[in-house]
Order: structure tokens, then sequence, then C-alpha cells
């Protein structure tokens, strides 16, 4: 045993030191890499939950009414979201971001495809006679309330990664 460590202890008396050295480094480099990169996700998820909860206030996670204008209201806050978005992006994995992109495109395609009327028909309460009964059963669009809480909950579970 002796002889094994006397083997070693030589090996590195005559081997230069600089290799470990360097090897030290770059795992410390390494490290604060990562500790950056958390620390920016970390910015990036808050910053996109802040933009909803702001810029949606009034619709979610509490319903308070649809503003005038639905679609104007939720096309005009795309842009900051879309910002959001992007950086949010890059920090998703990527066996995720497939269902990531196709939650934003969904969610954009309903604001801007989404309109007054859509909403006011939604909010009508239903017929009472049976004809108008079947012929609406027949024509009947999702609640928006409804699929607009569904698109907006599918954007927030990305980030609970």
């Amino acid at each position: 045993m002796d002889e094994n460590i006397n083997q070693i202890t030589g090996y590195f008396e005559t081997v230069p030191l600089w290799p470990f050295v360097l090897f030290g480094f770059l795992g410390l480099v390494a490290v604060f890499v990562e500790i950056l990169n958390r620390k920016r996700r970390a910015n990036a998820i808050d910053n996109f939950r802040y933009t909803i909860e702001t810029e949606l206030e009034l619709l979610y996670p509490v319903h308070k009414g649809w503003p005038r204008n639905i679609n104007t209201y939720l096309c005009s806050r795309l842009p900051e979201m879309q910002q959001n978005f992007e950086v949010l992006r890059v920090f998703i994995p990527q066996d995720r971001l497939l269902s990531y992109n196709t939650d934003w495109n969904n969610f954009c395609d309903f604001c801007r495809n989404i309109t007054d009327e859509k909403c006011a028909v939604a909010e009508q309460p239903p017929a009472s006679d049976h004809v108008a009964a079947t012929k609406q059963s027949t024509n009947k669009e999702p609640d928006p309330k409804e699929t607009f809480h569904r698109l907006v909950s599918d954007l927030l579970k990305h980030t609970n990664l």
C-alpha cells in the first residue's frame, strides 16, 4: 500500500499543476454560468407571469367582464406578451418547446378572432322554446370565457417547470 501512495505522490511531484488549476477554474466558471442561467430563467418566468397578470387583469384569473372591443383590447396587449414569450422560450426544454409554441399560437389565434358578437352570443340565456334550443345547440360555440381561461392556464403551465 505504501508503494502505491509513494508512486502517486511521486507522480504529483513531477507533473505540472497547471492542468489541475485550469480544470478547477473551468469547473468554477461552469457553476457560475449555471447559477446565472437559473437566475435568468427565474426572471423570465416572473416577467411572463407578471405580464399576463397585469395585461389581462380584467380577464384572468378572476373574470371581471369583457371590455368593449375585446379584439382590440387583446391584440394591443400581444406585443408585450410576445416579447416575454420570446425571452421565456430560450429556457423551455426542447421536448416541451412544441407544446409551448402551440399554446402561444392558440392564444394568439383566439385574441385575433374573438369579437364582441361572439361574447354577446355566449352571454345570452338559453332559448325557452324547443326549436330555438335545438338550433342553438347545433351551432353552439364554446364559451369564450372558458376558452380564454383554458388558453391562459395552458400558457402558465409552462412556467411551472
